[in-house]
Formats: structure tokens, sequence, C-alpha cells
């Protein structure tokens, strides 16, 4: 089976052009097969021309009024990707792209999910993608929510552990695997800090289907 590299990151706005070449200079450094932005703010209308020095391959899902939201997915020249098919939203929130490496078939996901309502908003989206996904799942997302408030932030949660285990089940029957928490059983370590509320939380997250870390 075909092996792949891919970096995830929340960019808070691509339209300016030195930004792009300072941000798309960390995944190149990583030698990544896969970069995955969100919050590009890309309009539908207006998406500037990406770096194709090294991310040859670019994918993307704007919004239709305004310069908000928005995700990307690249693919890196080194990576032999045919792409089969894609499906993405209308508001720029969340991109699935399927295609094959080799002989096998991958599908990568890239999800920024909203800041309110966003268990019913994830579970919709998860189902989209149950949907469309074949074979090696990758998920790539910004879920705007800690899964775990005890071991995923140093705050109060304002939803519900029953609410959230319904967002964790709607993962784990896509086979989902929160990657980093398995091989980081114990660390406390967080990538989002909110000053109104000054507190620390873990937002991103990948995930790969547990059948490809066989």
């Amino acid at each position: 089976m075909a092996s792949i590299k891919i970096v995830t990151y929340n960019v808070h706005g691509l339209n300016s052009l030195s930004k792009r070449g300072q941000v798309l200079g960390f995944p190149k450094k990583t030698k990544a097969d896969f970069c995955l932005l969100q919050e590009t703010h890309f309009q539908k209308c207006r998406i500037p021309t990406m770096n194709r020095t090294h991310y040859t391959q670019w994918y993307q899902s704007g919004s239709d009024t305004k310069a908000s939201k928005g995700v990307s997915i690249g693919i890196s020249k080194h990576t032999n990707f045919t792409l089969l098919d894609k499906c993405s939203d209308q508001i720029g929130r969340f991109l699935y792209i399927k295609g094959k490496i080799g002989t096998q078939i991958f599908t990568i996901g890239n999800i920024y999910a909203p800041n309110m309502e966003q268990i019913p908003w994830l579970t919709a989206a998860l189902k989209t993608l149950s949907t469309f996904s074949e074979g090696v799942l990758v998920l790539g997302s910004d879920l705007n929510v800690p899964l775990n408030p005890i071991t995923d932030s140093n705050g109060k949660s304002n939803i519900r552990f029953k609410t959230l285990a319904k967002l964790t089940h709607a993962l784990q029957s896509l086979q989902l695997l929160d990657i980093w928490r398995t091989l980081n059983p114990l660390v406390k370590d967080y990538t989002y800090y909110s000053a109104l509320h000054n507190s620390y939380s873990r937002l991103d997250y990948i995930y790969p289907t547990t059948p490809w870390l066989k």
C-alpha cells in the first residue's frame, strides 16, 4: 500500500501574496504529499493563483458571497495523484477529494467547522463524507471544538458530553482515529488560545482510517 504524509494548517486568510509564499514554505519543508489549509478566505469568484512550484495541484472550496471561511488541498509534485472525484459545499466549509496513487484509492478530507452549532454541522458533513469516501480515508480538520474538554482544553466546554459523544460516534463509524491522541495518550497540548475566555484548546485534528494503521 502506498504511504502518504499530510499536514494541516488554519492559515487565517491567504489573500496576501507574501503570506501565501510564507505559509506554503512550511509544508514544503516537511515534504508533505498533501497540504490541507483551513480559513483561506477565498471567494469562489476571486481565488488567487497558488504557488505551484512544489504543490502543483490545488483544489479549493470558497464562499459565494464574501472573503471568509475557505478550505484548500494542495498536492505535491512528487505525489503521483490522479483525481477521480471531488465534493465540496457552497460556503467553503469542507472539501473532499478522491483519487489514486498507484493502484491505491485515497480519499482526502478537509473540514473547517463553524464556531457555533458545531455538532449538528459536523454530523451532516461526516455523513456526506461517508457517502463520498472510498479506499483509504484521511481527514484533516479544524473542528472548532475540543472533543474531550478534560484532555483537550484547560477550560470548561459549553457543549454537553452527551452531545460531544455523538460526534465521536460519527467519527468512529467512519473508522477514523485521532492519531495524535493515540500516540500521546497522556499529553496535554493545544492548538488554539482564546483571549476572550483565557483558555487553551486542541481544535485541529488529523484522522486516518484505522485499517490503514495495521
